[in-house]
């Protein structure tokens, strides 16, 4: 049933006949409104409350396929997409899953072995609004050390598409934009500003004690030095539910790659830098969770 249906039923019900009469012969007042008011304003209710939620408001269930290689994980795809938007992404994590299968074919050309490979790939929120993921690479395809790089994606489960991260966080805090381009060949964004390189140096030392970071108490001087000693490093950013914030970190050369260790921007400081409202309210859901 319509709104207009209830509103011309509670019409019908509450007005008087047209050749209704006083005895005096004039016509009665109309009757008070007040419940057809109420009538609407209690269906105009309901009819709101049947509507579905928006799929980007949910926190979205994902599925795990199969892996691309032994140790290398496929993207997690989201579970029975709802409209065009997830269908979009679940199609762009496919593509980054093919681009992973030809990076592992191209390293086993190297006569690498058949264990090539490590892709740990970790979903950091899934709702509301936003989709994001955090991925690490280790390849050993010849050289001495093996290659270590991360690579994060969020999206907007609203458009389909990869975060503008511009409209996002303010431009003190987005600097220089650019396509880095990852182990596996695939094209990220990273941003490099003063602003958030230091904020990321001013949390290092709580992301060094959190529980996981395996770094040595004698390793401790060695990385404050190599990750003060970068100039403005081009950063990964992708956002935290677990942590309430959102994450930062940028690889550093083989020898000390160990202290690349991600950092997690809380609400209010990126609020109080002035990032984007909408996107601040969605992490707090999500951390809430």
């Amino acid at each position: 049933m319509t709104i207009s249906n209830v509103v011309s039923k509670a019409w019908r019900r509450n007005r008087f006949p047209l050749r209704t009469r006083r005895a005096d012969g004039c016509r009665p007042m109309a009757r008070d409104m007040s419940s057809v008011c109420r009538i609407v304003t209690l269906a105009a209710a309901a009819l709101f409350l049947a509507l579905p939620a928006r799929a980007s408001d949910s926190t979205l269930q994902l599925q795990n396929p199969p892996p691309i290689a032994k140790d290398a994980a496929a993207m997690p795809r989201i579970a029975s997409p709802s409209d065009d938007a997830e269908r979009r992404i679940n199609a762009a994590l496919k593509r980054l899953d093919a681009n992973l299968s030809k990076a592992i074919l191209a390293c086993r050309g190297k006569d690498s072995g058949s264990d090539d490979w490590v892709r740990k790939v970790e979903p950091t929120m899934r709702g509301p609004r936003y989709l994001s993921y955090v991925i690490r690479d280790m390849s050993f395809c010849g050289g001495p050390y093996p290659p270590i790089g991360t690579m994060s994606i969020v999206y907007d489960l609203e458009t389909g598409t990869p975060v503008d991260w511009t409209r996002l966080l303010p431009p003190s805090m987005t600097g220089k934009v650019a396509l880095t381009e990852g182990m596996d060949g695939t094209r990220m964004v990273t941003l490099a500003s003063p602003r958030l390189f230091s904020l990321y140096l001013s949390g290092y030392d709580r992301a060094i004690r959190m529980p996981g970071n395996d770094i040595a108490a004698e390793d401790l001087a060695t990385c404050r030095e190599a990750v003060q000693d970068e100039a403005n490093p081009p950063m990964m950013v992708w956002l935290d539910a677990k942590s309430g914030g959102l994450a930062v970190q940028f690889d550093l050369i083989h020898a000390v790659q160990f202290c690349a260790l991600p950092v997690v921007i809380p609400v209010e400081v990126l609020r109080a830098n002035g990032v984007n409202v909408a996107l601040l309210d969605a992490i707090a859901a999500a951390h809430g969770q």
